[in-house]
């Protein structure tokens, strides 16, 4: 069958493999000039960020990132996998704490750290895995199939607070929902735990990172003879009642036949793509008006003798702030800090990340730059650089800035519907997102419908096709693997 897979991402370019597989004839098209823009990361002055993964959980042997690395092939060509990443917590009452990776690590440095609570923690571990063991698209052992219901556990804020989680160690466990740009408070246990759950498993990550991936996920896709097109937007989805979808216009005006059409860009974008009248005014309607996840202010420099590799530090308030997350804007920003391995020169990457909202962007249209915000994006990054540099004086003079990037640049460089982090919120109490539409041949997928980061695209990737071809079909080779280790 003819397949078009619009977006060239993780989930993009795990679709047309699966679909590949499978014997059908694939197109993969991506609107920007380059494959996979934000998983493959950049280069600045000689230094690559991997943007894309930089750090990734369920990558021991057995964990379910690694499985589906497997499962695909891409496993072979990804070197020096790593998976005893270090958290470390910097509150501003001067307290730091670390959570260390595997379970059992984390049981015992969180009953060193905080005597009492030890059992609490093995307990909400275990609750986690329990989570995670019930889908079929995360645990091979479940033959049922995928379900989805609204979450009905309550919140990861009240689940801590319930467990009497001291203070500090809420405000450590709750900067997880950061892996998906959601508030602990609005943040349902269950999702919590598809996401973060594997990072308590194992935490690290690969040589090349994003960039190593991409490229091993492109060599097999061009083993099996898959196209892939670069500037190639899609403009219009040819289709009808009667027949579905029928083909994709693209914005030259050349038009690709198929029978099958797999979007995983933001799901407001399917209006502009769709003739009217072939979907409900209602969910039209509600893919316009999805909640998004915050957006962030991004640093990233160049270090060579402070921090290390192995760890990720956060910088946060007190942990009776009343709000968590504080935006770039405040007096006390959140910010994630992530260090890379060393490359061939000494030379280690370093990315800083502080959330924002939409409120604190200048106005103005993004093209041209007007000049209020492109003083704004300067003065903000210096200030965000003097509020880190205090927080962690080692860090003063051992670092040099090389770049900056607001959420109306991650817009640009994704060609994105929004500049957030994770496109759609996934909250306590939201409708989920399904694959299936009511347009036969049409089915969406993506961190935007179900999951993000890596394991979430190619997740949200095979549930797709096994929508459209059959669950059995979609996970023979992520069982296979199972039965094999």
């Amino acid at each position: 069958m003819r397949c078009v897979v619009a977006g060239s991402g993780i989930t993009g370019l795990t679709v047309a493999l699966l679909l590949a597989r499978q014997g059908h004839d694939v197109a993969v098209l991506e609107a920007g000039p380059r494959v996979a823009p934000l998983l493959r990361g950049f280069w600045r002055e000689g230094l690559y960020f991997d943007t894309g993964f930089h750090c990734g959980g369920g990558l021991h042997a057995g964990g379910v990132l690694r499985r589906w690395l497997r499962a695909l092939g891409v496993e072979k060509h990804l070197r020096q996998i790593t998976t005893g990443r270090t958290e470390v917590f910097h509150f501003a009452d001067g307290q730091v704490f670390q959570l260390p990776a595997g379970q059992a690590a984390v049981t015992e440095a969180v009953e060193r750290q905080f005597p009492g609570a030890g059992p609490a923690m093995k307990a909400f571990l275990h609750h986690m895995d329990t989570e995670l063991g019930h889908s079929p698209y995360l645990n091979p052992a479940v033959r049922a199939e995928p379900s989805f219901a609204l979450h009905s556990a309550g919140s990861v804020a009240q689940y801590a607070e319930s467990a009497g989680f001291p203070p500090h160690l809420r405000a450590m466990l709750g900067t997880r929902c950061l892996l998906y740009g959601v508030r602990p408070e609005e943040s349902s246990l269950e999702e919590y735990s598809l996401v973060a759950g594997p990072y308590f498993q194992s935490s690290g990550s690969w040589q090349g990172g994003g960039l190593a991936l991409v490229e091993a996920l492109l060599g097999c896709l061009g083993e099996l003879g898959v196209t892939v097109r670069c500037n190639a937007a899609v403009a219009d989805i040819e289709a009808d009642k009667a027949q579905g979808v029928r083909g994709v216009v693209l914005g030259d005006g050349s038009r690709l036949v198929c029978e099958r059409c797999f979007f995983t860009g933001h799901p407001s974008q399917l209006e502009g793509l769709i003739p009217k009248g072939l979907m409900r005014p209602a969910y039209l309607h509600r893919i316009n008006e999805l909640p998004e996840t915050r957006s962030a202010m991004l640093l990233f420099a160049e270090t060579r003798d402070c921090l290390n590799e192995n760890e990720s530090i956060y910088l946060l308030p007190e942990p009776s702030a009343e709000e968590l997350f504080q935006g770039v804007e405040s007096a006390h920003p959140s910010i994630y800090l992530f260090c890379d391995r060393p490359q061939p020169d000494g030379r280690k990457a370093v990315m800083a990340v502080a959330l924002m909202d939409d409120k604190d962007l200048p106005n103005g249209d993004p093209h041209p730059r007007p000049q209020s915000y492109v003083a704004w994006k300067r003065e903000s990054a210096a200030r965000l650089q003097a509020y880190i540099e205090k927080r962690l004086p080692e860090l003063a003079g051992r670092w040099r800035i090389l770049d900056a990037a607001s959420p109306l640049t991650m817009r640009r460089w994704i060609h994105g519907a929004t500049g957030s982090l994770y496109g759609v919120k996934h909250h306590l109490g939201a409708m989920p997102m399904l694959p299936v539409t009511r347009l036969p041949g049409l089915f969406l997928a993506g961190q935007n419908i179900l999951l993000p980061g890596v394991l979430g695209g190619m997740v949200s990737a095979a549930l797709a096709v096994g929508f459209s071809f059959g669950h059995d079909n979609a996970l023979k080779e992520f069982r296979e693997c199972a039965e094999s280790e």
